[in-house]
């Protein structure tokens, strides 16, 4: 019986990022092997047989993965464990069709009306489903009667934790640019900021995909002063772009119909930043207000007034910052993830 991890070894999206330490950190060392899943999808299936142990990265940009998955349950395959990056969504939609008309109606269905059902049978095949926040495993052992779900910790590489003890007064945002990511009021608070601090940067680390290149051109128009659009900017030099600043602004959407955890703020987490974010979705699962993150208003007065008493006060930025330490230490270092892999 073998064991085989089978995710991408070169994507740039936030899952494969997570993937690779998830991989060299937890499972390499419990014996899997990797299968990277750009690989032909027959040379994987004739690799893998159906009594080896497989676990899987399941997203919402995973397609290749999810093909793989699906080839696998239909071939019933036993031993197969995945962690559901966006649950409940194993494949958004169920059913697609290369017709934008049918494929937004199937959406429709498996969002309000009767896709449970259909889901419910794929889910029961998985031997275990890890999720990686605590409200989501509740909401998928509610929502589909199922036994075979667990919470994972999001893992976070302490070690990496760097505070910098310059440039305090600077502010990055990380992640892809998207009119659901609240970058548009994160700059806005920026630009009423250095009203009163001159010289604070703002630093835009991520790339705007399909139409959200429109919105991404909005935004350098209207927001010019003291903001740096970077793009994407490779592993290796972002150490460089996270030393300059002091804190991360990590605004989401509300979403109503699943329950991603936000990766974006783990990695602004363990890079010792004081995030700055609004109280949605999984986001008070991570952090807790005033002691190891700040969850903003949504009013510009007061969110600036907040953020100056953090510019004055760096005995509190201080231990904010230990904090943050301490809390990855204890819930997300890979001692702990690997506890909670016992299914």
């Amino acid at each position: 019986m073998n064991y085989f991890y089978i995710s991408s070894g070169s994507g740039k999206e936030g899952i494969s990022a997570y993937s690779r330490v998830f991989f060299e950190h937890i499972l390499r060392r419990s014996g899997y092997v990797f299968l990277d899943s750009n690989t032909d999808s027959t040379y994987i299936l004739s690799t893998i047989t159906s009594r080896d142990h497989v676990h899987i990265e399941i997203g919402l940009f995973q397609k290749k993965e999810t093909e793989i998955l699906m080839m696998m349950l239909n071939a019933n395959y036993k031993n197969i464990s995945i962690t559901l990056h966006d649950p409940p969504l194993l494949k958004y939609p169920l059913h697609d069709f290369s017709n934008p008309l049918l494929n937004n109606i199937s959406k429709f269905y498996d969002k309000y009306l009767n896709g449970t059902k259909y889901l419910k049978p794929y889910f029961e095949k998985i031997r275990s489903i890890y999720v990686l926040s605590k409200k989501a495993t509740t909401e998928m052992k509610i929502k589909f009667g199922l036994s075979n779900v667990y919470y994972l910790p999001h893992i976070a590489l302490v070690e990496n934790n760097h505070p910098s003890e310059r440039a305090e007064n600077n502010f990055l945002h990380f992640g892809f640019i998207g009119r659901n990511k609240g970058i548009e009021y994160a700059l806005k608070l920026h630009q009423n900021i250095i009203i009163k601090h001159p010289s604070s940067q703002f630093y835009v680390i991520g790339k705007a995909l399909g139409k959200e290149q429109i919105y991404l051109d909005q935004l350098k128009r209207n927001f010019r002063d003291n903001v740096h659009y970077l793009g994407y900017v490779e592993d290796e030099k972002l150490n460089e772009i996270f030393d300059r600043t002091g804190f991360a602004i990590q605004g989401f959407k509300d979403y109503k119909f699943y329950w991603p955890v936000s990766g974006s703020i783990f990695y602004c987490l363990q890079k010792g930043k004081i995030v700055l974010t609004n109280k949605v979705n999984t986001v008070n699962e991570i952090l807790e207000d005033e002691k190891t993150g700040i969850f903003l208003t949504g009013h510009i007065a007061q969110d600036v007034a907040k953020i100056d008493q953090l510019f004055s006060d760096t005995n509190r930025s201080r231990e904010i910052k230990n904090n943050i330490y301490n809390y990855l230490l204890e819930y997300h270092s890979a001692r702990v993830v690997t506890k909670h892999l016992l299914h």
